[in-house]
């Protein structure tokens, strides 16, 4: 009688733990990780962190600028105001570019710090710009 409940048992359960096994190998198995069904970047994350954007600064103006921004000057002609002991990151060149200094054009330019940046176009500039925040 005790062997006949086993029996029973393995004949009730085996069929259910094959079949919750199937699922679960079938859920994880059908996912393509990293295609547009399932990406491992999504295109909004992209979009608003890594996407350069053109800016026009007219001549006068200046523009802020803050931590973690990155800047490529493509005409005209800006010069950086920050604090004193603050410095942009020329990333092309390898330097750092003081308070006073002119943007060298189509150079890689990286706000490394929190402080008052500013861009401050001498004339009409146009910028590419990528991880500028509105200011509030």
């Amino acid at each position: 009688m005790l062997t006949h409940h086993r029996t029973l048992r393995v004949l009730v359960f085996l069929p259910l733990i094959l079949t919750l096994f199937v699922f679960i190998a079938h859920s994880v198995f059908s996912q393509d990780p990293g295609t547009t069904a399932d990406p491992l970047i999504s295109k909004s994350y992209l979009d608003q962190f890594f996407k350069f954007r053109s800016m026009v600064i007219p001549s006068g103006e200046k523009l802020p600028v803050q931590q973690g921004a990155v800047l490529v000057m493509r005409s005209g002609k800006a010069r950086l105001q920050c604090p004193k002991g603050k410095s942009l990151l020329d990333l092309t060149d390898g330097k750092e570019l003081v308070s006073g200094s002119f943007l060298p054009a189509n150079h890689l330019l990286l706000v490394p710090d929190i402080g008052d940046y500013q861009i401050e176009a001498q004339a009409i500039t146009m910028l590419l710009v990528q991880g500028l925040r509105p200011r509030k």
